[in-house]
Order: C-alpha cells, then sequence, then structure tokens
C-alpha cells in the first residue's frame, strides 16, 4: 500500500489579499479564507489520515482545524514549517519593500534564488535546512504506507516538495503554491513521486458563485 504526503496552503488571508508580505508574522485567515478552506475540507472529506501537522501560525492551525472536521485527529505543530522569514518587510507589499531602498532592493533580487534573502530575513538555504529536520522526523515517526496532512505555506510547501523528490535547491522559485491549494506526492519503494501540484479546482464553485 501505498502512502501520500498531502500538501496544503492555508486559505486566504487579508494581508494575501493585499497583496502585503506575511513571512513569520501570525496574520488569521479572513472569511474568504475560511471560506475557501471549508470547500477543501468537502473535497477531502472522504480521505483517512494518520496524522495531521501544521505550521504554529494561526492561518495554518485554523486552515487544519478546518479541514479535520470531525475527524478524532490532533494537530501536531511544528515551528519548522513557518513561511519564509521576510524580516522587515514583512507587513509591505513588494513595491513598498522596492521603495524603502531600491539599491538594497536590486542588489537582493540580483544575488540569485539560492542567496535571495529579505533584510533581517532568513535565506533559501536556511529555509530548505528546518523544513529538511521536518522531513526528517516524519521519516522516522511514521511508516511509507500512512497518509500525512501537512499544512503550511507557499515557501515552506516548496520546501517540501524539493526535499521529498530530492530536487535541486535551484529550482524552489519554479513552482507557484496558490492560497488553499492542494498537492499531493505519494511513496514508493523506487523514489517518491509527485502526483498533484498546485491544485485549487475545490474553488471553482466559489468563484463562479462570486461572479453571478
Amino acid at each position: 500500500m501505498t502512502g501520500k504526503w498531502y500538501l496544503v496552503r492555508h486559505g486566504e488571508t487579508n494581508w494575501n489579499d493585499q497583496g502585503r508580505i506575511q513571512g513569520h508574522t501570525d496574520v488569521p485567515l479572513n472569511e474568504c479564507g475560511r471560506q475557501q478552506i471549508s470547500l477543501l475540507a468537502e473535497r477531502l472529506a472522504g480521505h483517512s489520515f494518520s496524522a495531521v501537522y501544521a505550521s504554529d501560525l494561526s492561518r495554518a492551525t485554523e486552515s487544519a482545524r478546518v479541514l479535520i472536521g470531525r475527524r478524532r485527529l490532533a494537530i501536531h505543530t511544528d515551528a519548522d514549517l513557518r513561511e519564509f522569514d521576510y524580516g522587515r518587510w514583512e507587513g509591505l507589499t513588494v513595491r513598498q519593500a522596492e521603495e524603502e531602498n531600491p539599491r538594497v532592493f536590486e542588489e537582493l533580487i540580483r544575488s540569485g534564488d539560492e542567496g535571495f534573502a529579505a533584510p533581517g530575513g532568513e535565506n533559501t538555504g536556511q529555509l530548505l535546512e528546518r523544513v529538511g529536520r521536518f522531513c526528517e522526523l516524519m521519516s522516522r515517526r511514521h511508516d511509507a504506507d500512512e497518509d500525512l496532512l501537512i499544512v503550511a505555506h507557499a515557501g515552506s510547501i516548496r520546501a517540501l516538495m524539493l526535499c521529498l523528490l530530492e530536487l535541486d535547491k535551484a529550482d524552489f522559485w519554479r513552482f507557484g503554491v496558490d492560497p488553499t491549494s492542494l498537492s499531493a506526492i505519494s511513496n514508493h519503494p523506487g523514489g517518491r513521486v509527485l502526483e498533484l501540484w498546485n491544485d485549487t479546482s475545490h474553488l471553482a464553485f466559489a468563484e463562479r458563485a462570486g461572479g453571478e
């Protein structure tokens, strides 16, 4: 029997809606985000999970609670699943971060994907290191035939994917991760397989309803 890692990004927050950089700042879900995650909960209603893990930031833990529903499962929180620490840029839009210090912004962007770090924040290697610790813990704690639900953030989900599939860290920024998206990676004797990535088809009904 093949187990899977189900990777979910939290629902929308007001800062998502405003285009603000969140990072480690603890911003809760907004009403739209709660509706979005409820739709994903309906999609996953027939799935059984051996365990549920989430970032300790409230937008992830609240999303995990909705996804669990009436299942008798505890949510195991882990700070290693947090989003990038964006340092002094947190709370700003990308445009505001650029306007704050155009020279520093330009130097950081030119430094390359692997060397990128916001002022006072962490770089890609540091994020991959802490998410790697989480992956190692899961490998010791769970068998390969168990289904795990992981609720986290765009950056930590990218890092999880690279870690699980043993991809190069230079590929980190090549993958989009939308709010309330679902991805799935299955375990196999010869290695893991990416079966689903950044799927938001469960939101289609809400989008249609909102347009009427």
